[in-house]
C-alpha cells in the first residue's frame, strides 16, 4: 500500500477505467503526451487508476478517454 501511497501523492489527479477499455490505445497516447503521469489497477474497484499531476493533464486524458466509457471515468483528487 506504500506505493500507493505515494502514487495518490504525487498524482493526486486521477481517472478510473474499467479493465475492459483498450488498454494499449490509452498507454500510446500516453507515451506521446508530455506531461508526467502514473498508474495502478485497483482491484475493488476492477478499474486501471490513471494518475496526474494536474487537473489539466487529467481532463485532457478524461476528454480523450471517458467518452468511451460512457461516464465510467471519473477524474477526482484522492
Amino acid at each position: 500500500m506504500g506505493v500507493i501511497f505515494e502514487i495518490n501523492r504525487g498524482f493526486p489527479f486521477q481517472v478510473a477505467l474499467s479493465f475492459d477499455e483498450a488498454a494499449m490505445d490509452v498507454l500510446d497516447w500516453l507515451e506521446g503526451c508530455s506531461f508526467e503521469w502514473d498508474m495502478y489497477v485497483d482491484l475493488p474497484a476492477n478499474a486501471v487508476r490513471y494518475c496526474f499531476r494536474t487537473l489539466a493533464d487529467a481532463s485532457a486524458f478524461k476528454q480523450r478517454f471517458a467518452h468511451e466509457t460512457e461516464g465510467r471515468a471519473v477524474a477526482g483528487c484522492h
